[in-house]
């Protein structure tokens, strides 16, 4: 690969990058000298500046050479400005460069573009070192040359290639060290890469380093060429007509799916001949095809993460094609829709060496369900890496709450679910069909992706047709449209209409911006709001907007379709500094939160016929803002209520993470309970009452609890049912309970409970105080009337929390109308046995029992069988039922990507187990012996149980039916029990949504 390329000044021309991903020149080049080989100073240079050397220059534009530097002699040509000095110089016939460098600048430039950019292969090392100089640690990286020459074992240094200290530097070095070579054996290399892949054996690709294999590794083979295959060098010729050939039927892991290779467009070959179509073996695509539908290592577990892109679950080889220079004689951006449906054919690779060997490369990434990028300039080619080095790191996750339509199975119940894609930072929000059995698996389209009702992504308007609105400034009523002339130029003009859906600029369009695959932004832990008054939904998401989509058709006159985006508002508490990166093509590794808090929305018996929606920006700045949603397809600017940041608010407001509440207050208000959050100035807990419609504080509490302090969800009671809230509870960082009295009449009469104390403080057995970052839960016990609050600690908000492993714990705590000292007034509950039932981690709590009289709760030590096991979602009562989700974190180099949990039920009032099955855990509609889980001789119900979707969320629950969602992006769902007797709930929030 040593083809030369042209000098085009419209580049800025740039150096290697090193290992330390700086943007050292490792040369030392500059203008006039520069060098072949830029790995160190003083190798093989040519001075651009000796005249006997005779290179020159030249400046193109539209034709016309505006800048033309040579030797001359004075005897035969005067120079331009008119002198006539003699012997040999460099010759100036214009005063100006098209690019607004100087001559000099231009000079340099074009030295840079010498040294590492003249030949493609000069373009591969300088556009792979500034691609994988993003990465980072968690992906093992290797090197092959396609010769094979190299004599290097695919993986580089030690620890599997991990690509960090010593590794990384190695991978530089022979990156740009290459040589080129006569001829281009691509599909000897491929398959040599797939045959990497296939080995199982100790050290190779699957090793954990301990011994074990780590199943769940995904697998990607990055063929960068000038784009031709030339010769079989290497290819021992056994994959035959491999995309022809249907494969084999593989089950996932856990059984549910299967998923079979099946002979169709684009993926067979369909060439064009005399009579008819035909096909051919052994072509690249071939190759990508044999690697990625086999199951490369059937010993081990089929668990593999997967995507919409890639749906094998089993291990195998994913391709990503790229061509520096070339282009085939089909169009990647525009014709794979015509290969699909037949109106367009792939060409014979093998008669020739033409451009549909391109077009084969192009195929083998189709194949290998990989992209496939054509780089035609240096800039292309580097984006080009990025994105595919994203889509290698990308994952579907998801750390918001599933929402439904309904509390009871109709024709049309749904879920929804919100999720993302890192990498690429793409989110969705998606409408599932929902029966009695569970979350519908249909999978028409055949990609092993259960089928969505509808998508959001799919239903955003185009650009300059979208709704879309902001606040002028800080305060009330400053409703306008987006983007306002300030925040144009805080943006820029380009950006601004980027953040608004303009995708002329994108990339692929030939512009400098971030390519997107969906104008939707990744939500990340903003909860669908569903609100069946207005059928709608509304979430933030890290585009920078709270969107409000439509749940159902609307039909006439709207006419708006089930996920179709109503309208989106752009809060004024964001970084607008910040909101312009989103169109960096480097945005991949530098993701930025900015509406990714909870969103809540009054009913309209709470405020006058109307709907008020209440947004935060969570992760995304210290902000609050209101806005009229009673009709939400004829939106406009005078709906916006209210809009303030965190400096309007004062020093106490941090960022909300905390759902808010929504209530009627004793004194008639209708207002917003929220909890200060996280990272406020003075890092206190502090409990604000604002006016709803205003967003004036009526009240403040600040509990003087401090040292990075915050208050987490409120959660309110209505002890005397006439509809007003009493009492609200909220934990905070420092493990602090907190009750509020809101009983009295005016707001001067209400006050922190227990004196200004707490009502009770968290900590474990040694005395460590244990975060509160999620709500609680608050039910009256019908035996006793005792009022109980529910909370679980654990926090998951900074990155140090991933490896946490610290004792978290589920607390049932008896509010009796006093501060409860500590852990010796609780009664100690455990988890009596773990192990599997049905194919799926579950676990059993000690023997259903009573609780002691003279303790005031109970409490569980969540330390089996996992360390860092954390309560980070609100518990829920059903009946005399206690049910909580608790998550681990993934741990390093485990098949956990998206770490692991449970969904756990207690008896909510003993913290025991239940007397009888709460979970119909082998599905087949009893709760018999079978739903059980044995100690020795003891069989108790099993009381957790692993729904397989990582760290699950906040349940939603449809008759007997609980539907989860959870790390990984999936939905799971569980038949319970109806049982439980009928605990009064008394928790503001389950009176209002019930």
């Amino acid at each position: 690969m040593s083809g030369g390329t042209s000098y085009d000044s419209v580049y800025t021309s740039s150096n290697f990058v090193g290992s330390d991903s700086g943007t050292a020149d490792l040369s030392g080049v500059g203008e006039p000298a520069t060098f072949y080989v830029p790995v160190s100073a003083g190798l093989s240079n040519s001075d651009l500046g000796k005249l006997q050397n005779y290179y020159r220059y030249q400046i193109l534009q539209n034709g016309q050479v505006w800048r033309a530097s040579f030797a001359f002699s004075a005897n035969s040509a005067a120079q331009c400005d008119g002198g006539n000095a003699r012997g040999w110089r460099w010759r100036d016939c214009t005063q100006a460069t098209p690019t607004g460098r100087s001559e000099a600048a231009e000079r340099a430039n074009f030295a840079t573009w010498y040294s590492y950019h003249r030949t493609r292969i000069k373009v591969a090392k300088a556009g792979a070192s500034e691609a994988f100089g993003q990465l980072g640690s968690g992906i093992r990286v290797g090197y092959d040359s396609i010769w094979g020459r190299s004599s290097y074992d695919i993986p580089v240094g030690t620890n599997g290639g991990v690509f960090s200290g010593s590794n990384r530097a190695t991978w530089f070095s022979r990156l740009q060290s290459a040589q080129g070579n006569n001829g281009t054996p691509l599909k000897g290399a491929l398959q040599r890469a797939g045959k990497y892949f296939s080995n199982a054996s100790a050290g190779g690709p699957w090793d954990a380093g301990d011994g074990s294999l780590l199943s769940c590794r995904q697998n990607f083979a990055i063929l960068t060429t000038d784009g031709y295959w030339n010769t079989n060098d290497g290819y021992d010729g056994t994959v035959n007509d491999a995309d022809a050939t249907q494969g084999e039927v593989i089950l996932s892991e856990d059984g549910k799916s299967s998923l079979q290779y099946k002979p169709v467009t684009p993926y067979r070959d369909d060439f064009v001949g005399r009579n008819g179509l035909y096909s051919r073996g052994d072509t690249l695509a071939d190759i990508a095809n044999h690697y990625w539908k086999r199951d490369l290592v059937t010993t081990l577990a089929n668990d593999v993460p997967t995507s919409t892109a890639d749906p094998a679950f089993w291990q195998h080889m994913v391709t990503f094609g790229v061509s520096i220079g070339l282009r085939g004689r089909l169009d990647p951006k525009t014709d794979l829709q015509s290969i699909t449906n037949g109106s367009k054919h792939w060409g014979d690779p093998t008669d020739a060496e033409d451009l549909d060997r391109i077009d084969d490369l192009w195929h083998a990434s189709v194949n290998g369900h990989g992209n496939f990028v054509a780089a035609t300039s240096p800039t292309e080619f580097v984006q080009g890496l990025i994105d595919a080095l994203a889509t290698v790191a990308q994952r579907l996750g998801s750390a918001s709450n599933v929402t439904a339509n309904s509390t009871s199975f109709q024709t049309d119940t749904r879920v929804y679910q919100a999720s993302y894609v890192s990498g690429k930072w793409t989110g969705e929000l998606a409408a599932y069909e929902v029966s009695s059995a569970g979350v519908s698996n249909k999978d028409e389209d055949g990609d092993g992706v259960p089928d969505a009702a509808w998508k959001a992504s799919q239903n955003i308007p185009a650009y300059g047709d979208r709704n879309l609105f902001t606040s002028s400034a800080v305060g009330v009523g400053k409703g306008t449209s987006f983007p306002t002339t300030a925040q144009q130029t805080a943006l820029g003009a380009d950006n601004a209409a980027y953040v608004a859906g303009s995708r002329a600029l994108e990339t692929r369009q030939g512009g400098p911006l971030r390519d997107r695959d969906t104008l939707l932004g990744d939500i990340a832990n903003s909860s669908p709001m569903y609100v069946h008054d207005n059928e709608a939904i509304y979430v933030g998401a890290n585009d920078g907007m709270l969107h409000a989509f439509s749940a159902v058709d609307r039909g006439a006159p709207g006419n708006q379709a089930g996920g179709e985006e109503l309208f989106a508002y752009v809060p004024v508490g964001i970084d607008l500094a910040a909101l312009a990166t989103l169109s960096d093509p480097q945005y991949g590794p530098n993701h930025r939160y900015f509406v990714d808090g909870p969103v809540v929305v009054s009913s309209q018996a709470q405020t006058g016929g109307s709907n008020y929606l209440l947004g935060t920006l969570g992760r995304g700045g210290k902000g609050l803002f209101a806005l009229d949603v009673t009709y939400p397809a004829n939106f406009d600017a005078s709906d916006v209520l209210w809009d303030y940041t965190g400096t309007a608010l004062g020093d106490d407001m941090g960022q909300v993470l905390g759902e808010p509440l929504i209530v009627t207050l004793n004194n008639g208000a209708t207002a917003a309970i929220v909890g200060n959050g996280i990272n406020s100035n003075n890092g206190h807990s502090v409990l604000f009452l604002l006016d709803l419609a205003t967003g004036a504080v009526i009240r403040k509490f600040d509990t003087g609890s401090g040292g990075d302090n915050g208050l987490s969800a409120p959660r309110g009671a209505d002890t005397n049912a006439d509809g007003k809230v009493d009492y609200v509870y909220a934990g905070d960082l420092n493990g602090n309970v907190w009750k509020f009295d809101l009983s009295g009449a005016t707001a001067a009469d209400w006050a922190i409970a227990n004196g200004g104390a707490a009502m009770f403080r968290a900590v474990d057995a040694g005395g460590k105080a244990q975060p509160i970052t999620t709500g609680l839960a608050i039910a009256r016990d019908p035996a006793t009337s005792q009022v109980w609050v529910f909370v679980g600690t654990g926090s998951f908000i900074e990155s140090g929390d991933i490896g946490d492993t610290d004792v978290q714990s589920m607390y049932g705590l008896i509010d009796s109308g006093g501060a409860i000292a500590g852990r010796g007034e609780l009664v100690e509950r455990d988890i009596l046995v773990t192990g599997t039932q049905g194919g799926r981690d579950v676990r059993g709590f000690e023997a259903a029992g009573t609780m002691p009289a003279d303790k005031k709760g109970w409490f569980i030590d969540l330390d089996e069988p996992s360390p860092g096991e954390r309560v980070v979602s609100n518990p829920r009562v059903r009946g005399t039922v206690l049910l909580f989700a608790s998550m681990v974190p993934p741990q390093e180099d485990t098949c956990d990507a998206g770490g692991t949990g449970y969904i756990n039920a207690l008896d909510a009032f003993n913290g025991t187990s239940l007397g009888s099955p709460y979970f119909d855990v082998d599905g087949d509609g009893d709760f018999d012996d079978d739903d059980r889980i044995r100690e020795g001789d003891v069989l108790v119900p099993v009381g957790s149980i692993d729904l397989g979707v990582g760290m699950p969320t906040l349940p939603t629950l449809i008759e007997e039916l609980l539907v989860v969602g959870g790390s990984t992006g999936t939905l799971g769902s569980i038949t319970m029990n109806p049982q439980g007797g009928g605990a009064r709930r008394i928790s503001w929030r389950e009176i209002l949504r019930d």
